[in-house]
């Protein structure tokens, strides 16, 4: 486009426009050669500027040079200024009462009397077509902008649908519905930082008062993580037939150690690995067998003192060789033992102002979380969760979880 070009517009009224104001002004044009010019009626420069749809208008070449003859209404210099603005196209507009107008003056729009010398327009003129080329490479630079805008949304939106997708799959996949187990009270507490999570639960009713519970972490976060507790879910094996034929539940340290293996050989050489706690529960004998792999310690609360349950054990798919440990305690009526992943550690950090370790914050938070138990009520394991979440949002707020966090809590109930 050529930005040295003047399209000078004159209402019909108006005696030897062209000789009056377009000559003198070519005559002093700060440059040389003086700029092309065309001149055509207000009407229909005015309808040349609305042509083009808003979305599409881009800046016309050139300046305008406007002279407007007496009379002309006040709607009418709305509705130019408007549609040069539009077609972000600079002018002079020239008309009586101009001073009344140069309050308005904005993105280029300059109003001058109809007696303004052309010593004064042609400068400025010159200064606003020299402006222009500034102006349209900016205007492009918007429309590619709003473009890629347009382009990112639809993949953020595409993205967003495709997670929500994933994270229903990988709930359906890895989690399953807390059973109904008689003798026993179990709740899960389940808070995914992101759609998908790099924590997993399952709980599983083996039949004549037993369950089965699985909790882990795979390290990481996001859709790498989410990915591998698929690989852990696949690999889990809890039981196998006897020599009878009928089909026996194994041992935590047996299902840790298969597990590991079979993750070993899934995952070999690619540095993924995970945490994991495996445990047996027995509601009439109010037992829980329990191994862990590399996970944070569980622990069981009452009215009493909490007490940490050692699973030691290396880490899911480092060793495929790795043996694990199993360890039984008792349960009383008014003790709940609790499984978590280590993003309840992360949502209650030491307190630097009072000097607390993380291990004392941890004691402390753990104690309020038996509070209900302290008091005497027996509501089940709903009070423990809704303070447990009550602690979660007070310590780091509810949209700002550092980490996944899971919670399983059992607590033997006591016979009606």
């Amino acid at each position: 486009m050529n930005d040295s070009r003047i399209t000078f517009a004159t209402s019909g009224n108006l005696d030897a426009p062209q000789r009056k104001w377009l000559a003198p002004i070519l005559e002093r044009w700060p440059s040389a050669p003086s700029p092309e010019h065309r001149t055509l009626l207000t009407d229909t420069f005015l309808h040349e500027l609305e042509s083009e749809p808003a979305d599409d208008a881009a800046p016309m070449a050139g300046v305008a040079l406007v002279a407007l003859g007496p009379g002309v209404a006040p709607s009418f210099v709305d509705h130019l200024v408007e549609a040069l603005n539009r077609r972000q196209m600079p002018a002079v507009i020239m008309l009586d009462g101009a001073a009344d107008w140069q309050l308005f003056q904005r993105q280029g729009i300059i109003f001058q009397s109809l007696d303004a010398d052309a010593r004064t327009i042609a400068p400025m003129l010159f200064a606003l077509s020299e402006r222009q080329s500034a102006v349209r490479l900016l205007a492009r630079e918007i429309q590619l902008a709003n473009r890629c805008q347009g382009g990112i949304r639809n993949e953020m939106d595409r993205l967003h649908e495709e997670l929500h997708l994933a994270a229903a799959i990988q709930r359906e996949f890895t989690s399953s519905p807390v059973p109904q187990i008689a003798g026993l009270d179990i709740a899960v507490l389940f808070r995914p930082v992101n759609f998908v999570s790099g924590d997993i639960y399952n709980v599983r009713d083996l039949g004549a008062g037993k369950v089965a519970f699985f909790v882990a972490d795979a390290v990481g976060h996001g859709v790498p993580a989410a990915l591998l507790t698929m690989v852990l879910t696949s690999s889990l094996t809890t039981s196998e037939p006897d020599s009878e034929g009928r089909t026996a539940p194994l041992q935590p340290a047996d299902v840790l150690a298969r597990l590991n293996k079979r993750m070993c050989a899934s995952c070999f050489g690619s540095g993924r690995f995970a945490t994991a706690v495996y445990g047996l529960v027995d509601s009439r004998a109010r037992k829980a067998t329990i191994a862990g792999a590399g996970h944070p310690m569980p622990v069981v609360f009452s009215p009493r003192q909490p007490r940490e349950v050692e699973t030691n054990g290396p880490l899911l798919g480092v060793f495929g060789e790795a043996e694990f440990d199993q360890v039984t305690v008792d349960l009383a009526d008014d003790e709940t033992l609790l499984i978590y992943t280590d993003g309840l550690d992360a949502a209650f950090p030491s307190d630097v102002s009072r000097s607390l370790t993380a291990r004392a914050r941890r004691e402390q938070w753990l104690k309020q979380i038996a509070a209900p138990t302290r008091n005497g009520t027996r509501g089940g394991l709903s009070l423990v969760l809704a303070e447990l979440e009550s602690l979660l949002d007070t310590q780091s707020g509810s949209l700002h979880h550092q980490d996944d966090v899971t919670a399983v809590c059992i607590t033997p109930r006591a016979a009606a």
